[in-house]
């Protein structure tokens, strides 16, 4: 009871003793023929990935400081800063040597907002040099590419000698986190056709640690040879909700991929992101879904009967929302039972919905 009385008394002296420090730096004019100090945040410019944590070091250059109100910005929705001390309520940073076991009036993370006021012991000299101040330690929490800063709030910044005045900065260095792209790229063909453009692929990106919520997605269209490439990823939310599978493990991110082309059976697959270039390889579509149901089976062997015959001129064009380029082919709209694309319902149409009879989309 004793030890536990004298603990109270003493955190009750700190917390006096800090009080006191801060009304005694109320006076804010510039410190007289005072050097300006400089801040800086190291490393000014890193790389990282979905789930990976990256320390920022806020050092320092000053002559005789006693006093840092340092406010910083971040951004909240794409960078996590964790906790410096769990035992804590709210999110520390971490204090520096500079600080270290000093009156620490406020270290709170919160909302895109770093605030970290510090002053040194009365019976601490003043620091003077380069130093540590605290150390910011971050997840990054988004999966798409991007460029995220930590920026000093340059207005509300100052520091403070023992007189309290302040110390004029005359620099500060921000630092910025650069999450690389990822470019997606593959080969996409169809039974029957000769050329395979504008087959779609849509991408989705998913981290790959939950909560699993989907943050981008891009869409493409392949080539005359059936190549796609992206590297451009959009900040539409995607429509699916599914959970990816959690085998093979990722490290960093996933990739939900799904392949169209109208009267084909669309595939889809999971894949890992954890480089950033991921190729899907080459994937072949099976055509006679005529109904679009995801099934080639006896009503779509019916469709294709009721229609055989039906034809257009050559050079027609299979109209698909998701690469919408006839305007451009020229030319009519091929039969709504045309697989190959050579503008007519015939023995061709029927043979490979016949062959492909019983298989189904693997896509949700």
């Amino acid at each position: 009871m004793i030890i536990a009385s004298q603990l109270k008394g003493l955190r009750f002296v700190t917390m006096a003793l800090c009080f006191a420090l801060v009304a005694m730096t109320g006076a804010v004019a510039p410190a007289q023929g005072a050097p300006a100090a400089e801040l800086w945040l190291k490393p000014d410019i890193d790389q990282a990935r979905s789930g990976d944590t990256r320390t920022l070091i806020l050092g320092v250059k000053v002559e005789n400081l006693d006093r840092a109100e340092l406010h910083l910005t971040y951004h909240s929705s794409e960078l996590e800063v964790r906790d410096a001390d769990p035992g804590r309520t709210g999110v520390q940073v971490a204090p520096g040597p500079i600080f270290n076991q000093t009156c620490i009036q406020w270290n709170e993370a919160e909302g895109g907002k770093i605030h970290f006021v510090a002053t040194r012991s009365p019976d601490r000299e003043p620091f003077s040099g380069s130093g540590t101040a605290a150390s910011i330690t971050l997840l990054v929490k988004t999966t798409g590419p991007g460029i995220y800063t930590v920026s000093f709030d340059r207005a509300r910044t100052a520091l403070f000698d023992r007189q309290g005045h302040s110390v004029p900065i005359d620099r500060f260095t921000d630092a910025v986190i650069i999450v690389p792209p990822l470019t997606v790229t593959g080969r996409v063909t169809r039974e029957g056709w000769h050329s395979h453009e504008r087959s779609g692929v849509n991408l989705m990106l998913y981290p790959a640690a939950p909560p699993y919520k989907p943050s981008v997605r891009a869409h493409r269209c392949t080539d005359a040879a059936g190549h796609f490439t992206s590297e451009a990823w959009d900040d539409q939310q995607p429509p699916l909700d599914d959970v990816p599978p959690t085998r093979p493990p990722c490290t960093y991110r996933r990739v939900f991929v799904r392949l169209d082309f109208p009267n084909y059976l669309s595939e889809c697959y999971w894949r890992c992101a954890d480089d950033d270039v991921l190729d899907i390889g080459w994937h072949d579509l099976e055509g006679g879904d005529v109904n679009g149901d995801g099934c080639i089976d006896i009503l779509d062997i019916v469709r294709i009967i009721d229609a055989f015959g039906d034809m257009v001129e050559p050079g027609c064009c299979v109209p698909f929302a998701q690469c919408p380029d006839c305007a451009s082919i020229g030319g009519q709209v091929a039969p709504p039972c045309d697989i190959n694309g050579d503008c007519r319902v015939n023995i061709l149409d029927l043979t490979q919905s016949a062959g492909n009879f019983g298989l189904c989309t693997n896509c949700p």
